[in-house]
């Protein structure tokens, strides 16, 4: 089975909701630039917040190992959106509970956070 990992991502314009020409500008990227990154992963871990203006990854039990090809463009998908004019937010979160990785661009809003819970199960 393997070793997995829950990953979640946001990616958004600066100003957040109030720049709608940003954020449909990331719709476009999504088509064209980062086509590769979206045809990958497709719909599946993909969603848009048309609300918040929010571009959200999200995986859950994935194996996320960095020599998958899919898994270290990831990183670099998100430096190029931030090199564009995105701000961005990814945390990953391993099995044991000491395994957490969380990168943001410099003037993401921080909106990601790790809670941990206690869960029973017989």
């Amino acid at each position: 089975m393997g070793y997995r990992s829950d990953v979640k991502a946001l990616i958004y314009p600066l100003g957040g909701e109030h720049n709608l020409l940003e954020y449909d500008k990331l719709k476009t990227l999504m088509n064209t630039t980062f086509k590769d990154v979206y045809d990958y992963w497709g719909e599946e871990y993909f969603s848009w917040d048309d609300a918040r203006r929010v571009l959200i990854f999200d995986a859950n039990s994935i194996k996320w190992y960095d020599s998958f090809p899919e898994v270290a463009r990831f990183p670099k998908f998100l430096d190029e959106a931030h090199e564009l004019g995105y701000e961005y937010e990814c945390i990953r979160i391993g099995e044991e509970d000491t395994d957490t990785e969380s990168v943001q661009s410099g003037d993401a809003e921080g909106f990601m956070y790790v809670s941990r819970t206690i869960e029973v199960s017989f």
